[in-house]
């Protein structure tokens, strides 16, 4: 509207002065009708916005309001590359039409200096407005993108219940967060049910087991009763001995089934401290030299004279090197040679590098590793992974011609990590290679009494 009337005084009112006004008048009347013009247009302009704002639509009847809506319609029909072209045409556009209009008023608005200095400074003060604004926009949508990438990175590690406040975000940007919370719901509630299912399935293993295991200790006990009568008839005695045999195989299955989902839920007691595995690994070679004997298998061990000190629970620790020399006792080749191998393995670069990436100042010590390997040469073709051989129930025997519950390697690779170890298997071909390794446990020296004067120095 100030602009129309600008134009009708340039040239209708400041015309009619020239037509009866002497010349030395004009140049006066001008900037009188100018600057009558300005006032009433800044009037009416700011009873207009008065008006407007005791109704409540100073913004929303506005055009600029419009054409905010406008642009804010198209933008959210297109993608994140159309808002982003449509934004960088509309930003160029801004910036050259407030600069074309400050060369406008500079070069074609004849008014007093001072005017055009203040409609100048008016338009320059908008346009770095109208930047501010900008950069406010860009630097939302950093922020919102750093928002982002925090979630993604949390429901990466594990976090599943982190949710996104969607409440100040944009509506595609809260499409995306929706999305995002909407993976994090899912994953939380497939952990929960998968939780849920773990303890029902240990449950349930316990139950049964116990049912299971007060009727076997009664049969184990009237079988021993039977076996003390005087039973002369050879083939009941056959049928005893079977029955005794089966009774235990039952029995050790039933304790290893309790044992596997004790041991997988971490439901098991630990006591740590500090172990010498070169010597539990050779009482382990002589409790099964016998049966390694009966199968014709070759027991060669390579240990250090040293001990190795490991940190870890004495019972566990057995149990591992237990199941995995009858692993080796069922399935070895016969006639063939196991190699024992126990070793003191320095603390690899890469291994230190890392450690030291979580450190401030880079200092950082990484403890050295006690490694036993066992390797054998296997009976039957393997054809599973070693992934698979330490799930439950999982056997290198297909056939399953021999006695086994597929429990053995899986519960070993379970108590080692619940014991800060790592539990490998390799495959080469017929080689099979089991490698357990510990981090070396290193005591402390008892303080001299001439450090303890040093310290009190």
């Amino acid at each position: 509207l100030t602009g129309i009337m600008l134009l009708i005084g340039r040239f209708i009112i400041i015309r009619l002065a020239h037509v009866t006004l002497p010349v030395e008048s004009w140049e006066t009347s001008e900037r009188a009708v100018y600057y009558a013009i300005i006032y009433l247009g800044i009037l009416m302009a700011f009873f207009s916005m008065l008006r407007r704002y005791k109704a409540g639509i100073l913004w929303s009847k506005s055009l600029t309001s419009r054409f905010v809506r406008k642009m804010s319609y198209l933008s959210h029909k297109q993608s994140f590359k159309g808002r982003l072209i449509l934004s960088s045409i509309l930003y160029a556009a801004v910036n050259a039409a407030l600069v074309l209009l400050i060369r406008f008023v500079r070069e074609r608005v004849y008014l007093d200096e001072l005017v055009i200095n203040l409609l100048t400074g008016a338009i320059l003060f908008a346009l770095v407005l109208f930047n501010l604004w900008v950069f406010y926009l860009l630097f939302r949508h950093a922020v919102e993108m750093d928002r982002f990438v925090d979630a993604v990175g949390r429901l990466s590690s594990g976090e599943t219940s982190y949710k996104i406040d969607v409440s100040d975000l944009d509506p595609q940007e809260q499409a995306l967060a929706e999305g995002l919370n909407n993976i994090s719901a899912g994953l939380e509630t497939a952990l929960q049910e998968q939780v849920k299912s773990e303890r029902l399935k240990a449950d349930l293993i316990t139950n049964v087991s116990h049912d299971i295991k007060t009727p076997l200790t009664s049969i184990i006990n009237y079988v021993d009763l039977i076996k003390r009568e005087n039973i002369t008839d050879p083939k009941v005695r056959g049928y005893l001995e079977v029955l005794d045999q089966k009774s235990q195989r039952l029995k050790t299955l039933t304790e290893d089934l309790v044992e596997a989902s004790k041991v997988s839920s971490g439901n098991v007691r630990l006591e740590m401290m500090p172990l010498n595995i070169v010597a539990l690994v050779q009482q382990t070679d002589g409790e099964f030299e016998d049966r390694m004997e009966a199968r014709h298998l070759e027991l060669i061990l390579h240990s250090p004279e040293e001990k190795l000190m490991v940190l870890a629970d004495g019972r566990s620790l057995f149990r591992v090197l237990e199941n995995v020399y009858n692993n080796v006792c069922k399935y070895a080749l016969t006639g063939s040679r196991v190699y024992v191998d126990i070793l003191r393995e320095k603390a690899s670069m890469p291994a230190l590098q890392a450690a030291a990436e979580h450190t401030e100042d880079g200092a950082v010590t990484v403890a050295d590793k006690a490694v036993f390997t066992i390797k054998n040469i296997s009976a039957s073709q393997l054809n599973v992974s070693p992934e698979e051989l330490t799930e439950r129930f999982v056997r290198g025997d297909v056939s399953r011609t021999t006695e086994g519950s597929g429990l053995g390697l899986s519960i070993a690779k379970s108590l080692t990590e619940l014991m800060h170890g790592t539990f490998d298997i390799i495959i080469d071909g017929d080689l099979f290679k089991i490698r357990i390794a510990f981090d070396i446990y290193e005591e402390m020296p008892a303080p001299t009494e001439e450090s303890e004067e040093a310290t009190d120095e």
